[in-house]
């Protein structure tokens, strides 16, 4: 089997090629992230693995792309770059890595905690712009 890591950054191009082990299908690594989807088709030259990073890959454009067999996508959400049930319908299998991203999104929702609290009025804990009601309900802020 052969692959091409379509849009391959500089940086993960360097961690690609060195995390690279004997036995591994040959991948060649594509150094520019910039594609557009209609180069797929030469790019590949007939591989059967696609590795993409972030270039859609709209169902037209896999049709043209021969041998193509796995896409194996490094991302979250490859139903925003493609349509997985549509490939599977020309016999391409869209692979996932199980945990891309969970670093990501979990500093992401850290990042937005942080950011409510410094929004909170310093010392209440209300949030800015809420004033203390008179009232002794416990639903107030």
């Amino acid at each position: 089997m052969r692959g091409v890591f379509v849009d391959a950054n500089e940086s993960l191009a360097v961690i690609f090629e060195r995390l690279e082990k004997p036995g591994d299908p040959k991948v060649r690594v594509n150094r520019d992230p910039d594609i557009t989807p209609d180069q797929y088709p030469k790019l590949l030259d007939g591989a059967e693995i696609a590795v993409v990073d972030h270039t859609a890959l709209p169902t037209e454009i896999a049709r043209q792309c021969k041998g193509l067999k796995h896409v194996v996508f490094l991302g979250t959400g490859a139903r925003s770059y493609m349509n997985p049930d549509e490939l599977a319908d020309l016999g391409v299998e869209v692979h996932l890595i199980k945990g891309y991203g969970d670093t990501a999104v979990a500093e992401c929702a850290i990042s937005l905690m942080w950011e409510g609290a410094r929004a909170s009025s310093p010392g209440t804990g209300r949030p800015k712009n809420i004033r203390k009601s008179n009232s002794s309900s416990s639903t107030n802020c």
